[in-house]
């Protein structure tokens, strides 16, 4: 929720530049695209409450728009600028006075005494905004002293920063401050707004800020309420000694010297919340390695091919580990059966001795296509009559129609596959019998049979299948695999971190000491296999191809490499704009503290993320994150020495621990009623600020050149 106390919506001064104007259209559009929740239009010297009443109605769904002046001060003889914002619901009578003491002046030159301007407007709760130091023209200290007289109530003088460092600074000094755009080109105003004050607790109404601005405890209160929150009940030293806290459901910062038991209180709420059904583990950056939460050695890596795209050729791999050669029948067999005068006159009309064997393979051929024709068809069909999304896209009529045709070639190809797989075991049958009685025949004239094929076709069909198989495998293993990245985190200035795994299929040609192997094999079986497999490529239609095979299958441990995936190796690195780098100690605490942070939970347990990590980092990434966190409602609860995570973050529940005289405290309380209370009231409140600033490493930083919030 962004506040915008000082905006000019139109050119009112001759020195004021024309890109101040702005149409109600143009502020609606503009306005809407950024989180300014609270804007008050100060123009110099001027109100216009037509222009005010129309904006305040173009936004009023998601602005409150406050109404204000930028007056001209001139005490003590020097000019100032002081901001006049009044209750919005005095708005007429605002311009009604704003109209009196102008009296049509030129804008250039009006100037109003501080008095004059306090009996002006006093009594319409105005709050009252002083340029400040290096905010000029500036009210000098003299100037606010006698302004902090004048008015009915101090608190509502604030002074008014160039930018969230100099409000910071004015803070950690005890002033109030705040900054706003003091707007000069309406057309920059989003990227602006970005750097726009922010409010931690949502502002309902002008009545609100203002008692916010006093510490109204009350008002505080019922805001804080509006917060989800948990009692909880913790024992993490004894059980004679329970904590009580309230946890909120945003951000809870755990504070205190070191050895004071923050992280005994941590660990025992992840105790607490893991026993109400909470996964919930307490998060300490000494506790965890970059390396190992990537698992770079990949002890727990593990992939196949398939997964890649790559076919596994697991039946191919199997089949040249087994083939053996079909040999092709020799002329020595014919030779015997024509050597011999067949005498017998019943085997001599046996017509079927003279019967050549029929091809089996073509049949079988077919019975397989059809086969993976009919499972596709069967898939998609299934896919039509499961998927009741297509109903609504597609006409009830028209997908019946489709389930009917598809019930029909369903039918087709199971005749086909039938009739197919009949033709092919009557031609085995045949072939059998054909064997059969020229075997009996042959034993009966001691005449040896005819041989009944060549066994050409089978040796050829052999070699084919050989050199098929091996083509296959020598493909899939040469293929090219692309690297596996994953994002690790953000090294700030030097760019996004990658964990990244190459992986290469061992091809009998790879050689890389880095590399380890995907599966539980040796690298030297791997290597053998590709180098052997190459040469039965180079060997398949020789004399030698099955000596070949023979050394593939005497390659030691040869029986665990069953598919290409067994041939996989990889190498994981952390890569940094596409080269491989090594984090340093602090950037791994950054990429793990960022990764436990991105990730979705209900309650984030974290015990000093700042070990490590630079006042930078903390600011400008982890800061948001928790922020972030808080908004969405998860339970944030940090325990931590750096006054930028325990102050930055405007905690809703500070839990400071006091060691003291040899006794321990838990005080609670949060910055915006400015106190810590003892949970069991045994000893004084202590001031929220004043602790902070002494505890916290960085502390007067956080409040000061680091402080980046709109008041303490």
């Amino acid at each position: 929720m962004k506040i915008d106390i000082h905006v000019h919506t139109k050119k009112v001064k001759s020195g004021d530049a024309e890109t101040r104007n702005i149409d109600v259209e143009q502020f609606n559009e503009i306005i809407r695209s950024t989180d300014v929740r609270i804007l008050a239009i100060t123009n110099h010297n001027h109100f216009d409450l037509g222009q005010y009443e129309s904006i305040t109605s173009s936004v009023e769904d998601v602005c409150q728009i406050w109404p204000g002046i930028e007056l001209d001060i001139f005490e003590n003889s020097k000019r100032a600028h002081l901001l006049v914002i009044a209750n919005p619901k005095k708005a007429k009578i605002f311009n009604s006075r704003c109209e009196k003491i102008l009296a049509d002046a030129n804008p250039d030159k009006f100037t109003i005494s501080l008095r004059e301007t306090v009996e002006a407007f006093d009594d319409l709760d105005c709050i009252y905004i002083a340029h400040y130091f290096i905010k000029k023209p500036n009210l000098g200290d003299l100037e606010i002293q006698l302004l902090s007289t004048l008015v009915s109530n101090p608190k509502r003088i604030l002074k008014e920063a160039t930018n969230s460092i100099s409000a910071g600074i004015y803070i950690s000094h005890g002033h109030n401050s705040i900054y706003g755009s003091d707007v000069q080109d309406w057309s920059k105003y989003i990227n602006e707004a970005h750097n726009l004050p922010e409010l931690r607790l949502p502002v309902d109404s002008f009545e609100q800020f203002c008692l916010l601005l006093e510490k109204d405890e009350a008002t505080i209160n019922t805001i804080l309420n509006k917060k989800d929150r948990e009692l909880i009940i913790v024992s993490p030293f004894n059980a004679a000694e329970p904590i009580e806290l309230e946890i909120f459901n945003d951000i809870n910062i755990l504070f205190g010297s070191k050895g004071t038991g923050k992280t005994e209180i941590l660990e025992a709420l992840s105790k607490y919340f893991n026993s109400k059904g909470h996964k919930t583990n307490v998060y300490k950056s000494n506790d965890h390695h970059l390396d190992d939460i990537f698992d770079l050695k990949g002890h727990d890596f593990n992939i196949n091919v398939s997964d890649l795209g790559v076919e596994e050729c697991v039946d191919e791999i199997e089949f040249i580990k087994n083939v053996t050669e079909d040999e092709v029948v020799s002329l020595t067999k014919y030779k015997q059966h024509f050597s011999i005068v067949e005498t017998n006159k019943i085997s001599q009309k046996l017509k079927i001795k003279n019967i050549v064997k029929l091809d089996e393979e073509n049949p079988k051929r077919r019975v397989s296509d059809i086969e993976k024709i009919l499972s596709k068809v069967k898939i998609f069909n299934s896919y039509l009559q499961e998927n009741q999304k297509l109903s609504e896209y597609i006409d009830a009529k028209l997908i019946e129609e489709l389930s009917n045709i598809l019930e029909r070639v369903l039918d087709q190809l199971i005749i086909e596959m039938d009739s197919k797989f009949q033709d092919s075991k009557s031609i085995k049958l045949l072939n059998q019998i054909v064997e059969i009685f020229n075997n009996e025949i042959a034993k009966k004239t001691g005449i040896p049979p005819k041989p009944t094929s060549t066994g050409f076709a089978d040796y050829a069909r052999n070699r084919m299948n050989i050199e098929i198989a091996t083509l296959k495998i020598s493909e899939c293993i040469n293929k090219k695999l692309e690297s596996i990245e994953e994002y690790a985190g953000n090294l700030g200035l030097k760019g996004d971190l990658f964990c990244k795994t190459s992986l290469i299929i061992q091809n009998g040609t790879f050689i890389d000491g880095s590399y380890f192997t995907v599966k539980k094999i040796n690298k030297t079986p791997q290597k053998e296999f590709g180098k052997v497999l190459k040469s039965i490529t180079k060997h398949i239609y020789s004399v030698d191809l099955f000596e070949k095979i023979a050394e593939l299958n005497q390659i030691e441990n040869i029986e665990l490499i069953k598919s290409i995936s067994d041939l996989l190796q990889f190498k994981r690195y952390f890569s940094l704009n596409e080269i491989q780098y090594h984090p340093s100690n602090g950037e791994s605490s950054m990429i793990l503290l960022h990764k436990e942070l991105k990730e979705d939970k209900a309650i984030y347990l974290i015990d000093e993320p700042e070990k490590s990590l630079g006042n930078d980092y903390i600011n400008d990434v982890i800061v948001p994150l928790l922020k972030e966190k808080a908004i969405l409602g998860k339970k944030v609860i940090i325990a931590t020495h750096d006054a930028n995570i325990a102050v930055r973050t405007l905690p809703y529940n500070s839990i400071y621990r006091l060691h003291e005289n040899g006794r321990y405290y838990t005080m609670t309380g949060n910055p915006f009623y400015n106190t810590l209370k003892c949970i069991y009231a045994t000893r004084e409140s202590l001031d929220w600020k004043e602790i902070s600033m002494k505890t916290l490493e960085g502390g007067k930083a956080a409040f000061g050149e680091r402080g980046k919030i709109y008041g303490n």
